[in-house]
């Protein structure tokens, strides 16, 4: 019997001297069993020279090199130099969004600041960047992106009809901002929501809730709820790329579309 239609188990493959070895059944029950990816067994510096006889291999620089904090500042985005999370940091002199985004581009040009519509009264905040934010200047710009203007439109908005922004646009990974992120751009969110002046707010993840309510409580138990902002109405719901990852949430947080569109037509 060719070894292809040998029927020979995983449990079986290895297990005794004579039993057939099928490399397609153990490629797939690799596969079933969710390996994606070959691994040596030994730990392998990916630092090292090559050896003289081994061509040297191209790799491509990392689009986003891991940085860390060192005392209160931020890490600079490529392009732009560090911006001091300065205690007290204030923008309150200045009098336009699009002045707010000259002073931020200064330092900051590929910060995704904002999209929308500033005097639509609608605002949605988020947390930070996710990586295609980088490339674009604007917050959710992937697929979470596009997750959230189907769920705008599932309510009758888009973004001509809504302002989005971030609690730390000027976070340069595209991971969960630390607390030191939120802290530096507090005064930064402040200062669009005292100039955009929304009338209802969309809080998007535990990251936006927090940095702008100070409730820490898991948005798994705070989604749906109410709570203010500078005397604003803010409701917390899910981030939509937690949506991406569990979107047997999406009924909870369409019911939260619902409330929110409900309070928005009063």
């Amino acid at each position: 019997m060719p070894a292809s239609e040998t029927k020979t188990t995983p449990m079986q493959m290895g297990a005794e001297p004579g039993v057939p070895f099928d490399a397609g059944v153990l490629v797939s029950w690799w596969r079933l069993a969710g390996v994606d990816t070959l691994a040596h067994t030994q730990a392998e510096s990916w630092l090292k020279a090559p050896l003289a006889d081994e061509p040297p291999v191209a790799r491509q620089p990392a689009r986003h090199l891991p940085v860390q904090f060192k005392g209160d500042r931020l890490p600079a985005q490529s392009g732009g130099e560090r911006l001091p999370a300065k205690r007290g940091e204030t923008f309150d002199t200045v009098a336009s969004l699009a002045d707010l985004e000259a002073v931020v581009r200064a330092t900051f040009p590929r910060a995704p600041l904002a999209d929308g519509n500033p005097q639509s009264g609608v605002m949605l905040i988020g947390a930070g960047p996710a990586a295609d934010d980088f490339t674009t200047g604007k917050p959710f710009s992937g697929p979470a992106g596009r997750l959230l203007d189907n769920m705008l439109r599932a309510i009758g908005l888009d973004r001509t009809s809504s302002y989005l922004a971030l609690a730390a646009p000027r976070w340069n990974r595209p991971t969960p901002p630390p607390p030191d992120a939120y802290a530096a751009d507090a005064a930064l969110i402040r200062a669009q929501i005292r100039l955009a002046a929304p009338r209802i707010v969309l809080l998007l993840g535990s990251g936006a809730v927090e940095s702008l309510t100070g409730n820490r409580t898991p948005i798994g138990r705070l989604r749906g709820q109410w709570l203010t902002i500078d005397q604003i109405p803010a409701l917390a719901t899910f981030n939509p790329g937690y949506l991406l990852r569990r979107p047997e949430d999406k009924r909870l947080a369409w019911a939260d579309l619902l409330a929110f569109r409900q309070r928005l037509s009063q």
